[in-house]
C-alpha cells in the first residue's frame, strides 16, 4: 500500500514539474530576446529562434523512434494530423506567441496562456456530445474569463495593452484551443510520440522557412543564449514525453487539473528574473495582476473539478 501511495506521489510530482518547465518558458524566451540581442519589431528574427527550437525538439522525439523501432509505418491518418496540428499547434500558435511576446510582459502572458484551456472547454460544450457544462465548469469559465479581464486591466495601467502584445497572445491560445479540439477524438489511434515529434518537425519547419525567406538571423550568439535555446528545446521534448506518459498512467481529467499551475509558474519566475535584474518586470505585478492570476488559477481549477470527481467514480473497482 505504501509503495502504491509513494507511486502516486511520484506522479503528481512529475505533473507539476512537466507545469514547472512549461511556465519557465515564456519568460525565458522574452530573456532569450535580450541574450539573441533580437529586437522587438524583428519578426523574422524571432521566428527563427521558434523554428530552431521546435524543429529540433521535433527531432529529438522522432530520431528515437527511428531508432528504437525497426520498422515505423506512417498511416496517412498520421500524417495528416501531424500535418494539422503542426500548422495549427505549432506553427500557428509560435508564430503568434513569439511575435506578441515582444510588447507584454511575461506576467500577463503567462494568465493570458489560461485562455487557451477556458476557451477549449467552451467550445467543446458547443461541439461535442459527451461534453455537458456543469455549475462547476461554468462557475470556473466565468471566474477564468474574469481573470483575462483583470489581466487586459493591468496591462492598461501599464499602458502596455496592445494588438500585437495582448492580442497576439490571445491569438495563440485560440490556436492552442482549435488544436485541442481537432486532437480530441481525430489523434486517439495515432502513436502519440510519432505524431507530437512530426507535429513540432512540422511546425518548426515552416517557422524556419519564413524566418529564412524574410532574412532572419540572431544577430549575437553567446554561450548563455545557446545554453538558454537547448534548455527551451528539452523543456518542449522533455515535458511532453512525461506528460504522454502520465495521460497513460493518470485519469486525463486528473491531469487537466494540474493546467492550473502552469500560470503559477509563469509568473513566479518572471517576478524571480526580474528580482535578479535578468528582465525590466517589476512593475508588471499589480492589484490587477494578482487578482487575475488567482481568478485564472481558480477557473481553470473549477472547470476540471467536475470531469475528475466523475472519472473517479467510473474507474473500475472504486468501489470495491
Amino acid at each position: 500500500m505504501r509503495k502504491a501511495h509513494k507511486s502516486k506521489y511520484l506522479l503528481y510530482l512529475t505533473a507539476v514539474l512537466c507545469t514547472v518547465l512549461w511556465g519557465s518558458a515564456i519568460p525565458l524566451i522574452k530573456l532569450g530576446y535580450d541574450l539573441f540581442g533580437i529586437e522587438p519589431h524583428a519578426t523574422e528574427d524571432k521566428l527563427l529562434f521558434a523554428g530552431i527550437r521546435f524543429f529540433s525538439a521535433g527531432l529529438i522525439l522522432l530520431i528515437p523512434c527511428l531508432i528504437v523501432r525497426k520498422k515505423v509505418t506512417m498511416p496517412g491518418t498520421l500524417c495528416k494530423n501531424a500535418l494539422v496540428l503542426g500548422l495549427i499547434q505549432t506553427a500557428g500558435q509560435y508564430f503568434f506567441m513569439y511575435t506578441g511576446l515582444a510588447y507584454i510582459t511575461g506576467v500577463n502572458a503567462s494568465v493570458f496562456n489560461a485562455f487557451g484551456t477556458l476557451l477549449y472547454i467552451v467550445l467543446a460544450w458547443i461541439i461535442f456530445r459527451d461534453e455537458r457544462p456543469s455549475g462547476a465548469k461554468l462557475a470556473g469559465c466565468l471566474i477564468g474569463f474574469s481573470g483575462i479581464m483583470f489581466n487586459c486591466l493591468a496591462a492598461q495601467e501599464m499602458g502596455s495593452l496592445s494588438f500585437l502584445g495582448d492580442g497576439f497572445i490571445i491569438i495563440a491560445n485560440v490556436c492552442v484551443a482549435i488544436g485541442f479540439l481537432y486532437s480530441k477524438h481525430s489523434v486517439k489511434s495515432s502513436d502519440p510520440f510519432l505524431l507530437t515529434g512530426m507535429q513540432m518537425g512540422i511546425g518548426g519547419l515552416v517557422l524556419l522557412v519564413i524566418a529564412l525567406l524574410l532574412g532572419g538571423r540572431l544577430p549575437t550568439l553567446t554561450a548563455s543564449g545557446i545554453v538558454l535555446l537547448l534548455y527551451l528545446i528539452l523543456v518542449s521534448s522533455v515535458a511532453f514525453s512525461l506528460w504522454t506518459f502520465l495521460f497513460r498512467t493518470l485519469p486525463p481529467a486528473l491531469l487537466g487539473m494540474f493546467n492550473f499551475l502552469t500560470p503559477v509558474f509563469g509568473a513566479l519566475f518572471s517576478y524571480v528574473l526580474s528580482r535578479m535584474g535578468l528582465l525590466n518586470e517589476s512593475s508588471a505585478f499589480t492589484v490587477y495582476t494578482v487578482i487575475a492570476i488567482v481568478c485564472s488559477v481558480a477557473g481553470i481549477f473549477l472547470s476540471s473539478l467536475d470531469s475528475f470527481k466523475k472519472s473517479e467514480r467510473s474507474r473500475p473497482g472504486k468501489n470495491e
